[in-house]
């Protein structure tokens, strides 16, 4: 496989529906047919976590 159609592939990946929750025993979200905890949970569980601390407000004042 060229760069290119590894490019366009990772490009191509579907993306989660933004507004639904998913039970860890639900059928993954990407189509593949296994359940979400053994596929996407905790790729999304870190996604989530990394946008939680971005929208956190940094503490006033600092080191000095």
């Amino acid at each position: 496989m060229s760069v290119l159609g590894a490019v366009k592939k990772l490009l191509a990946r579907p993306t989660p529906p933004p507004d639904v929750e998913l039970g860890r025993n639900d059928i993954c979200w990407c189509g593949s047919g296994r359940k979400y905890k053994h596929c996407h949970l905790a790729s999304d569980e870190r996604r989530r976590s990394a946008a939680r601390a971005a929208a956190r407000p940094s503490a006033a004042g600092g080191m000095f």
